[in-house]
């Protein structure tokens, strides 16, 4: 992070990096998503806020937005429920399509649902789209279905916005929006710190954040927009439901992605079958010692392979004088389960693209001269983005922008 020359997005549960960030040496700004509102804002840095209402302005986009908010809020569902979070999917869509092209706020968005208030956005939609509209029809369709059944889809839309019924969280929503336009051309950073008491209602917040600036970057990469996903503790504060699209498809479209996970125990209880070829999928693992996943283990040991080590043998006589020696080749695993697992002091053990483990060196920040002096001056002046919010609206360099 302190060398990268690409628009940086960073996950963690504390705010521990977004400081060290905001107080090195880099020239480029740190900024800060919070989707809890609880996590105070360090010197020097500026926080900006999120809202699915600004991508829904295109029906097309609200569609992904929506499933993007299911996905991330449902993971895998079940058979018996796949129905409801479809149905609920069906209902959102239009909402927060029509929400956008009435310019109200997400509050009001949600609200709308919470009070199962859908025929106004239907007229709105309607006036402005006329019947064959999809919006129109899906949203019309929803509506009209059984009274029993409708009451079931409203719960479960609802139950989307979990991470919105906080004032705290609303009242992040509110921050000026990330200039998208700004930061994927820049060399900013921006942190998203989520608690690990709050990830689990603040994921879906997390994951449509971070899902419009890589679709940002996607569009534009052909004029030079980079985007770098430093993200920690995926599973829980960022689960991405199309990670392993961004990760396969993501470096010839300016997006490279850098996760980090406890073991793949994580990985398959969020992704299931698909968390099997995240080894083949990452071009390069670092594994640290202290991983005590079965499965993971036994996936790099394999991986290790195994070798001819030649072995000596002396033959003595029955006086115990040597007589001879041979030699004799014996198959052995290169690395066992235990070597992976315990790892060796001061070395990770890494995979790059051909597969085969080798052990490496770790430096630590403090004894490396680039990195110690990056990490001991103060924070630089907010130069560019410490305009006030009503700024933000005539200065095409701002980072963020304001929703009314």
């Amino acid at each position: 992070m302190l060398s990268t020359r690409r628009a940086t997005v960073v996950t963690s549960t504390k705010d521990d990096v977004v400081r060290t960030m905001a107080e090195s040496a880099r020239a480029e700004h740190t900024l800060l998503f919070d989707p809890s509102g609880t996590v105070s804002t360090p010197p020097g840095v500026r926080r900006v806020g999120y809202s699915p209402l600004r991508a829904a302005a295109s029906w097309d986009r609200a569609v992904v937005v929506t499933r993007t908010l299911v996905d991330s809020t449902h993971g895998r569902p079940s058979d018996s429920s796949t129905h409801w979070v479809e149905r609920a999917g069906a209902l959102v869509a239009p909402l927060l399509h029509a929400s956008s092209l009435m310019s109200e706020s997400l509050a009001t968005a949600v609200s709308r649902v919470e009070q199962r208030a859908g025929d106004d956005a239907l007229a709105f939609l309607l006036e402005r789209y006329g019947e064959l509209h999809p919006s129109v029809s899906l949203l019309r369709g929803v509506l009209l279905t059984d009274a029993r059944e409708l009451s079931g889809i409203w719960s479960s839309a609802a139950g989307l916005f979990a991470g919105l019924r906080s004032e705290a969280a609303r009242d992040s929503a509110r921050e000026g929006l990330l200039d998208l336009d700004a930061f994927v051309f820049s060399n900013h950073q921006v942190h998203v710190v989520s608690p690990s008491h709050v990830q689990r209602v603040s994921a879906p917040l997390v994951t449509g954040f971070i899902d419009e600036i890589v679709h940002h970057t996607y569009q534009h990469h052909y004029r030079g927009a980079r985007l770098l996903l430093a993200l920690d503790e995926l599973a829980n504060v960022a689960p991405l439901p199309r990670l392993a699209s961004i990760v396969s498809e993501g470096g010839g479209q300016g997006v490279v992605t850098l996760a980090c996970l406890q073991d793949l125990s994580q990985a398959r209880a969020r992704w299931g079958e698909t968390a099997e070829g995240f080894l083949s999928l990452f071009a390069t693992t670092v594994v640290l010692p202290g991983v005590a996943d079965m499965k993971t283990l036994d996936a790099l040991h394999h991986l290790a392979g195994r070798e001819l080590v030649a072995t000596p043998s002396h033959q003595l006589s029955s006086r115990g004088r040597p007589r001879g020696r041979t030699s004799q080749w014996v198959e052995r695993d290169r690395m066992t389960r235990a070597d992976v697992a315990r790892g060796r002091p001061g070395f990770a053990l890494g995979l790059g693209t051909t597969k085969e483990p080798r052990w490496i060196r770790l430096t630590p920040a403090y004894r490396d001269s680039r990195w110690s002096s990056s990490l001991s001056r103060a924070t630089p002046p907010l130069s560019r983005i410490s305009a006030r919010e009503d700024e933000s609206r005539e200065s095409p360099d701002s980072l963020t922008r304001t929703r009314d």
